[in-house]
């Protein structure tokens, strides 16, 4: 067996990793109403968002321990975000007139930066788009406000989740003035996509191939964007595993990277 010499930084990122599944375990409250969650995994973002070699992160992730805890980790972690997202869609509720009073979100800078980096890739792929849906919104539909009004296109929100859908329907129902916008209570893998232009599907959703399928039966003429993750954020994520999209004929198109400020890595995807 090969050995390898840990440098200081994986080592603190792997008991890093580890001493927070430990309190992701022991703690009954994984919302931001308790302190030692928000302090440990605003430590672990933040030491994982840091730049990192790729053979480096490699190593990591195929560290045994890591990879024993991590399907757990990334269960906790999705529970975590989805808490903090109710969390926060409750205080904002009946108290925005504007995206800008979304600025005392905590994420409001990076979901800025990550849209203008996806856009941009966009722009490469396709143009025109006149309407788009968002599959897996969550209660605070940050995401698909910010692409509706870098596109100004129509946008169509899906969520499976009832709370989460009652909480982001009344955000966008509050901004979206002209009642231009859908929020629909559904799950991707079975709403009709005929007419847009674009999907768009989140990194928590789980069932990606299902809903690709989905969309290539109902409108193969759309360009599909899925949120995934590369190297060391695979410890925050689960990337996409395209090896998983055999049942439909669709190819890579564009893809955004992931640095500092960004966790997520965007691929866009056009049907044969």
């Amino acid at each position: 067996m090969k050995t390898i010499k840990w440098s200081r930084n994986q080592e603190k990122i792997i008991h890093t990793y580890m001493d927070t599944y430990k309190i992701l375990l022991e703690e009954d409250d994984l919302s931001p109403n308790n302190e030692i969650i928000n302090r440990v995994l605003t430590e672990l973002v933040s030491m994982i968002s840091k730049p990192l070699d790729q053979h480096v992160a490699e190593e990591i992730l195929n560290h045994d321990e890591i990879r024993s805890i991590r399907d757990t980790m990334l269960e906790k972690l999705t529970i975590a975000e989805t808490l903090m997202e109710n969390h926060y869609a409750k205080l904002f509720v009946g108290s925005v007139n504007s995206l800008d009073d979304f600025r005392s979100f905590i994420y409001w800078d990076n979901y800025k930066e990550l849209i203008q980096t996806e856009i941009n890739e966009l722009n490469k792929v396709k143009n025109d788009i006149r309407s788009f849906a968002f599959v897996g919104t969550g209660p605070l539909p940050l995401s698909p406000l910010l692409l509706q009004r870098e596109l100004g296109a129509k946008m169509t929100c899906l969520d499976i989740d009832e709370q989460a859908h009652s909480l982001g329907r009344r955000i966008v129902q509050e901004l979206d003035k002209e009642g231009d916008s859908d929020y629909i209570l559904n799950d991707g893998a079975l709403h009709d996509y005929t007419g847009f232009d674009l999907v768009w599907i989140a990194s928590l959703v789980p069932n990606k191939e299902e809903i690709l399928e989905r969309i290539y039966q109902t409108n193969p003429d759309a360009t599909v964007a899925i949120r995934s993750v590369d190297g060391i954020h695979q410890l925050l994520y689960e990337p996409v595993d395209a090896t998983k999209f055999s049942k439909v004929a669709c190819e890579e198109v564009g893809r955004t990277i992931a640095d500092s400020f960004i966790i997520n890595s965007t691929i866009y995807y056009t049907f044969k």
